[in-house]
């Protein structure tokens, strides 16, 4: 069938039952396929549940991943790749990359499919397929030829595009919002320092790539203006606040979320934007104005969630700042939003109880959300704190507040690091779509690198780069493909709570996580529903080699729910 289509990428995954160049081959290179969010080794064991094809269910505008497993081969290579118009197939190859002394295949090097040879005995190549908006609903086909050693196999592609249309990147409506920590001058100066390609080139697509994710960056990069006068001209390209804000953007505007170029408490005062501190926000308003007056003028400010980032977890004094700077943006910002790291309580009331100087989107850390463990003695009373943080949460939702959700390294729950299952990303916002989440803050940093080649190792934690840097643009990792991924599962989901409520969204979800007819089911050391080795309280969630085909499974299902 044919159809006006939002380009979608399907990703297949190929590892192969050699070992890389120099392994001495004794049998037959093999080819699988596994659902998106399989997790390969560089040379243990295929997983189980191997299918010949790849079959996804996809939405209008969605992205989807299939992985094939070609596992053994020395040499490896694509032919023929095609799928059904208007959909599109690229090529990306998967990179190992040491994680404290581990190899994974964690980068995505765009690919042609020219030969070359096999980095580990499991090598992953993805197959990405992309859907365009407008796309009729109906199955579209396509394969392609994988070869290993010299040997083919072809990988039949069948996609199911359901009559379900994600937002576009830039729609606050129905889109989960996002401020991710994003460092445009690190970027530049890794790819200037790697490839001799200057920032002033290689910033050109950073932008628009981390749109393209569905993600909205919390720093605008030399786009932040140097003074209080706000978006400054001049010759020198990196002190043109004007023009890299207006290349940032974009004309129109591809972001849903745009961060209001304010420093919070994590910047060194030296580098302050415009000079202004986070402390003292009696000092913006004049700022302000001059920043509302230039977005204004670009067309950015309609349909846009403007938002202050002022503090990062301030703590019981910390929130007193807050207050003061919700109720100056509130006044000098008109539309714009203030979110904070950090829970509602009894104690910071006043930040939610309908002033002008109220937090609009309070960010809760995704292990605290819901409460902890409960005294044994409690326990035999009837008493359970495993919801004590989730009561003033919800009170405050009811009361109009956002509550949005982040994580960093901890592996007591799903995260993005490269050291957990690969499908722990896309689950850690599929959680978000359980409990009615709409916004994510991540904080870590998707381009932080450390002193030698990102491509070669990062950081043991494996949390801090999601971006790495390319010679002909930036190098998606498998984790911000599933980051993707989970966002478009929270935005059909949310078509789901919207058409047959939050019941029917903890249903869909039932297979991945611990729930009741209604939402989650928690567990904990003590007093919780369910056991678990964590003293707060968290859901059950899947982490083995079935989960990444309950997701798929999810998805299909979730899909078929919301176009109905």
């Amino acid at each position: 069938m044919h159809g006006v289509v939002r380009r979608v990428p399907v990703i297949l995954v190929l590892l192969f039952l050699t070992a890389g160049a120099g392994y001495a081959r004794t049998e037959r290179a093999t080819v699988a396929v596994y659902p998106a969010g399989t997790s390969f080794s560089a040379a243990g064991a295929a997983p189980s549940g191997a299918a010949g094809s790849a079959s996804l269910a996809m939405p209008i505008g969605g992205v989807d991943d299939a992985v094939v497993l070609v596992r053994g081969a020395q040499e490896v290579a694509l032919r023929s790749p095609t799928i059904e118009a208007p959909l599109q197939l690229n090529t990306l190859f998967a990179h190992y990359v040491s994680v404290d002394g581990t190899p994974v295949p964690d980068a995505l090097l765009p690919w042609d499919g020219t030969q070359r040879a096999a980095e580990k005995t499991n090598q992953p190549i993805w197959l990405q397929v992309t859907v365009p908006d407008g796309t009729a609903p109906g199955t579209y086909t396509g394969s392609v030829d994988v070869l290993a050693d010299g040997n083919t196999t072809t990988v039949p592609i069948s996609v199911t595009v359901a009559a379900v249309t994600l937002p576009a990147p830039n729609q606050v409506q129905g889109s989960l919002l996002t401020a991710f920590n994003l460092s445009p001058q690190t970027y530049g100066n890794e790819v200037d320092k790697l490839y001799g390609v200057t920032a002033q080139t290689s910033l050109q697509g950073l932008f628009q790539f981390f749109s393209s994710y569905r993600l909205s960056p919390n720093n605008w990069g030399y786009g932040e203006p140097k003074y209080k006068s706000g978006y400054t001209r001049n010759r020198r390209w990196w002190l043109d606040k004007a023009a890299e804000m207006e290349q940032a953007v974009g004309d129109p505007r591809q972001f849903a979320a745009m961060s209001l170029p304010l420093s919070n408490n994590r910047a060194p005062k030296s580098g302050y934007i415009a000079g202004l501190s986070p402390y003292k926000p009696n000092a913006w308003c004049g700022y302000l104005r001059k920043v509302h007056s230039f977005w204004d003028k670009n067309g950015w400010l309609s349909g846009t969630y403007a938002y202050l980032y002022g503090l990062d977890e301030p703590g019981a004094a910390g929130f007193r700042t807050v207050a003061q700077q919700a109720k100056v943006v509130h006044e000098c910002f008109s539309g714009s939003h203030v979110i904070v790291t950090g829970r509602p309580s009894a104690e910071n009331k006043y930040l939610w109880n309908g002033g002008s100087d109220d937090v609009d989107a309070w960010v809760v850390l995704g292990s605290r959300y819901y409460g902890k463990y409960t005294n044994p003695a409690q326990t035999a009373k009837g008493i359970s704190d495993a919801t004590e943080w989730l009561k003033p949460i919800e009170e405050a939702r009811h009361r109009g507040k956002e509550i949005w959700t982040y994580t960093y390294s901890n592996p007591k729950i799903p995260g993005f690091t490269a050291t957990e299952p690969l499908t722990d990303p896309r689950l850690f916002v599929d959680w978000a779509a359980l409990e009615g989440i709409s916004g994510l803050l991540y904080g870590q940093g998707t381009t932080t690198y450390g002193k030698g080649n990102p491509l070669d190792s990062i950081d043991k934690s494996g949390a801090f780069v999601l971006i790495y840097p390319g010679k002909d643009g930036p190098v998606a990792s498998a984790r911000l493909e599933e980051i993707r991924e989970g966002i478009e599962d929270w935005e059909i989901l949310a078509v789901v709570r919207q058409r047959h409520g939050a019941g029917a969204v903890a249903r869909l979800l039932g297979s991945l996580f611990s729930t009741t007819p209604s939402g989650a089911k928690l567990a904990c050391t003590v007093g919780c529903p369910l056991k678990s080795t964590t003293p707060f309280a968290w859901p059950l969630w899947s982490k083995d080699a079935t989960t990444a085909g309950k997701i798929a499974q999810m998805r299909a299902s979730a899909l078929a729910a919301a176009a109905s």
